[in-house]
């Protein structure tokens, strides 16, 4: 698994384990996973953009 993947693996399952009485994430569908794996590509995103604008501002 590359970086980036790795990192929207992880973002996504922080963001699930946050929901309380979250079940074990292995179990869920793969429906479900994706769709915190899109909010995990989001904040990244997100996140990069912030970089970069600072790095322009800097």
């Amino acid at each position: 698994m590359d970086h980036l993947r790795q990192q929207v693996e992880h973002v996504a399952r922080a963001f699930y384990d946050a929901q309380e009485e979250a079940p074990d994430w292995e179990s869920e569908p793969e429906f479900l996973k994706e769709e915190f794996r899109e909010y995990a590509r989001d904040a990244l995103a997100l996140l990069a953009q912030r970089r970069d604008q600072m790095l322009d501002a800097a």
